[in-house]
This record gives structure tokens, sequence and C-alpha cells, in this order.
């Protein structure tokens, strides 16, 4: 795995942490996307842009938990650097490390060829891709989409951002992923026509922790020319979580 690269301040970095995602250093939100190096960038990435600072981290991101959000794009000389539309969330961090100054005042790297940890479950070395959607169904991914034979399969992993006071996942994401996964399900079998959800009943069955990965269950029950009618679950492994029915409304119809 090839992790690229985000230098940023140790305090803006920590506070990231604590609010489960990275919005950007206030260069990022200048420009509009979140600045990033390959391996054999970063050092002149530090050099250029943070000479002399020892307040600074280094985070080494996998790039395939970013989905279409990220871009390579020319900058500096003509090379193509990573460009992240969006925010960074956790779950796509492996590496955080110090980079301190050495005697000559330049940064020390760490090894960046040393195996790279991997999380408890890696959706991208399991065959799930991200799902790069934008708008607000962004923003608790990134969700993650696998083609089964004919079904389309979504899940999530779950990260510090997605838990209740009591550290478990709160059940307002877990409505949020079902509401997602139902409707699309119904978009594909609908021949991807408008819809709104205007019904969605659930009942909470079991516990969701912090590093499982959630994956949801559909089907199409009963379809009329203006209802479809959805059930599913959401399940870790073989722990059903949550089971969930609904109705869409096809608009126009």
């Amino acid at each position: 795995m090839a992790l690229i690269y985000k230098i940023c301040p140790e305090p803006l970095w920590r506070e990231a942490e604590r609010e489960g995602s990275f919005a950007g250093a206030p260069v990022d939100l200048q420009d509009g996307y979140i600045h990033l190096s390959n391996a054999g960038q970063v050092a002149a990435t530090a050099a250029r842009h943070f000479a002399g600072r020892a307040d600074l981290l280094l985070v080494g991101v996998d790039p395939a938990a970013l989905g279409g959000r990220l871009r390579y794009e020319p900058s500096r000389g003509g090379d193509l650097f990573p460009h992240l539309y969006g925010t960074l969330p956790m779950a796509a961090v492996r590496t955080v490390d110090a980079l301190p100054l050495g005697p000559d005042g330049r940064h020390v790297f760490p090894d960046l060829s040393r195996p790279v940890p991997k999380p408890a479950f890696d959706p991208a070395g399991a065959g799930w891709t991200a799902d790069d959607t934008g708008g607000f169904p962004g923003l608790p991914g990134p969700f993650w989409r696998r083609v089964e034979g004919a079904e389309l399969r979504l899940g999530f992993l779950a990260d510090a951002r997605h838990l209740n006071m009591q550290g478990a996942v709160h059940g307002g994401m877990l409505l949020t992923f079902a509401d997602t996964a139902l409707g699309l399900t119904a978009y594909l079998a609908n021949d991807r026509r408008p819809q709104v959800t205007i019904q969605l009943d659930s009942h909470f069955v079991s516990g969701v922790g912090e590093g499982d990965f959630v994956e949801a269950q559909c089907r199409l029950n009963r379809r009329t020319r203006s209802f479809l009618f959805m059930s599913g679950t959401l399940s870790v492994g073989d722990r059903v979580a949550l089971s969930a029915q609904g109705i869409w409304k096809v608009l126009g119809a």
C-alpha cells in the first residue's frame, strides 16, 4: 500500500481527531482542496512550506479510501500532486508520526518504506470500492460498495465520528446509513427514477462499536407505479444490528 501524506501542525491535527475528520489547514480552505504529497514529494513540501517549524505531524493516508474525491493535478514543477476535494476522514488515516527538526534544521522523516499498519478491517483490501457520492452522504462516509453477482452491497467502517457518549455507534448514524442503502437500492431497482423517502421504520437489535464494518442487505418487496416498498438489515458479520422497512415515493408518478 503506497500512502500519500499531509504535513499538519500538531494542534490542528489533534483538533481534527476530536472532530473525527480533517477539513483542512487555512491554505487548503483557501484553495478549495486539501494539499497532499506522495512519498517522493513530501520532503520538498516540508522544506518549501514548513521550513523551521518544529510542531508538525506527518499524516499517512490510504488513497484507496478517498474514492473519486482524490484527484492528481499538476502543481510544483509540473508534477502531479494528490488533491482531496472534501474532508479527510479518520478512517482513511494509517500513520501519524512526529516530524522533528534535525541538527541541520531540516525535518527528520520516518522510514516511509516501512510496512503500513492496516485497520482491523480493510474495505479496499477486501474488494470494496469507496463511494464518491457528494452531498450529505459524503459527510458521514466514506460509504463502501461491492457488487456480488447481481446484488449491490453497501457498507461503512465505524470510526470515532460515529460514536455516542457511551462509546457506541450513534443510532442516528445507523439510520442515516439504512436510509441511504435502502434508497439507493430502490433507485437502482426502479430504473434510476428520482424518488424520496416517505416512511422509514426501524428496530435496533444490537450495538455497533468503533472499528466494526457494517454491511447493508436490502430488498425490494413490492413496487407499484408510485411507490416502492423496501426492507433490509444492517449487520456486523453474522450479527444483525438494525432491521428496517420503508416506503419510497416515485417523483412525478
